[in-house]
């Protein structure tokens, strides 16, 4: 099937939206919905419905979904859960062929849930309509500016990773994603009572603004043997990242508890089935988001010879262990770079990897700008295949500021601190931080050099294991 006639496109790209549900009480969750598509410029049609009519935020809001004069690509239906399938018969009776049910209690929600979920899917079968949901939220496309959360989002980052979820544990970090990561698309599936995995997965593998793909899976709800085609498709041309929840007993009943449906896969067997489909699969929620920051960040490597960077003797001890438990090799430098090197060296000599940064600069810290032109040797060496390296903690930007220094200056030399991070990066090559302290100015910092798509993790094993991902992913896919 075309992209353009895919039917997730009209989900994705509505030239108008009805928000069934919608309130004019900052203190209820449905009023972020509007305030979201209104602060963001949603670049559609709004059109919200409360019984009361009025305007909200400076919209004209219809009482009733017929009294909407015009036709409408999407609603958004948020309404106590005994009165959605009376929402759904409206949108037939308009028109409406795509509908998100942001309303729990469904599936999830007992035997009452159940028989209405019944009903929705005799009602959507008859009308011809497609659901995303119930039990959830989303779509969100930067491109147009459309976001679907309860979440007050501060603004969108665009980049050319899609997600999709089967859970809402995204939304509270929203935030978070788009200050760290270039978004192009969200779909959160919910219940998947109609839109599943399988739909998503088609969608994103023909969608040009979809460069890589991560997908939060706790029940398959498709067609598997489709589904895990369909990744070995487009695996070939786009990373596909995934994180497999309830993978365990409790974990599976855990699960059925907030979307109505026990994860059965065989946990074996899936993974088998993900790795001959060259999917990259996550451990965990953490590796998830870290393998996702380092596809978008990083070109991939054209081997396993890692270089590491540290500040101290520890840490170089325990990113070599890194190293070796992820199928990584220490980089052997050249000749040319460890003539480099040894222009910092302290008085004594160092091993050349793991290079022990920190105890060369305190004999160069005067004159960095000759610390990081040695240092630039190591990532443009023809043995590296990829460079990790411990971010230098935030003392270092106080003892480049003189006492009494304009806050100005300040910032100027953070910004210059960051220029030499990015000549790190001229190779070509993958290049990553790691950082090992957690402080309020080192939060600050790390965001001002992920805005720069420099990936720093949370450690040196978590780095390592994620550009060992990239290489396994070149190896298996792009022979």
């Amino acid at each position: 099937m075309a992209h353009s006639n895919h039917f997730l496109q009209k989900f994705f790209n509505p030239a108008s939206v009805a928000i069934i549900g919608a309130t004019n009480n900052p203190l209820k969750m449905n009023f972020r919905i509007l305030q979201n598509l209104v602060h963001l410029e949603y670049e559609g049609r709004i059109y919200p419905v409360n019984p009361n009519g009025g305007e909200i935020l400076g919209i004209k809001t219809f009482a009733r979904l017929q009294d909407i004069p015009e036709s409408i690509d999407l609603a958004v239906i948020a309404v106590p859960a005994h009165k959605v399938p009376g929402i759904i018969s409206e949108c037939g009776s308009k028109g409406i062929e795509n509908i998100v049910v942001i309303t729990g209690g469904f599936s999830e929600g007992g035997e009452a849930g159940m028989a209405l979920q019944k009903e929705m899917k005799a009602l959507i079968k008859n009308n011809r309509i497609r659901i995303l949901g119930p039990n959830t939220l989303s779509p969100v496309n930067t491109v147009n500016k459309l976001a679907i959360s309860f979440n007050p989002i501060k603004k969108l980052s665009r980049g050319n990773i899609s997600f999709a979820f089967q859970s809402g544990f995204y939304e509270p970090m929203i935030n978070w994603l788009f200050s760290h990561l270039g978004i192009n698309k969200i779909l959160d599936t919910g219940n998947k009572m109609d839109i599943n995995e399988l739909d998503a997965i088609e969608y994103f593998a023909d969608d040009p603004g979809t460069g890589i793909i991560a997908m939060h899976i706790e029940s398959l709800h498709g067609d598997a043997r489709e589904f895990f085609n369909r990744v070995k498709s487009v695996s070939k041309e786009k990373p596909v990242i995934i994180l497999k929840a309830g993978h365990t007993q409790a974990g599976s009943r855990a699960a059925a508890s907030h979307t109505g449906a026990m994860a059965g896969e065989n946990n074996a067997v899936f993974d088998g089935a993900l790795r001959q489909a060259g999917a990259i699969r996550a451990e965990n929620m953490e590796a998830f988001f870290d393998l996702a920051k380092a596809f978008q960040f990083c070109p991939l490597p054209r081997g396993n010879r890692l270089a590491v960077v540290t500040l101290s003797g520890g840490e170089g001890v325990m990113a070599t262990d890194a190293c070796e438990t992820h199928g990584m090799n220490q980089a052997d430098l050249g000749a040319e770079t460890r003539q480099k090197l040894m222009r910092i060296f302290p008085e004594w000599e160092i091993p050349f990897n793991p290079f022990d940064a920190g105890v060369c600069m305190e004999f160069h810290l005067s004159d960095l700008s000759v610390f990081f032109d040695a240092l630039r040797a190591i990532p443009e060496d023809n043995g590296v295949d990829c460079t990790i390296m411990q971010l230098l903690p935030w003392t270092l930007n106080e003892s480049m500021t003189p006492p009494g220094a304009s806050e100005d200056f300040a910032a100027a030399m953070k910004k210059l601190y960051i220029k030499w991070l990015l000549s790190m990066k001229k190779s070509g090559k993958p290049f990553a931080l790691w950082c090992a302290s957690s402080g309020a100015p080192e939060m600050v910092l790390i965001g001002q050099i992920e805005a720069e798509r420099i990936p720093v993790f949370r450690s040196s094993e978590r780095a390592v294991r994620a550009l060992s991902a990239m290489n396994r992913y070149r190896e298996k896919n792009l022979r």
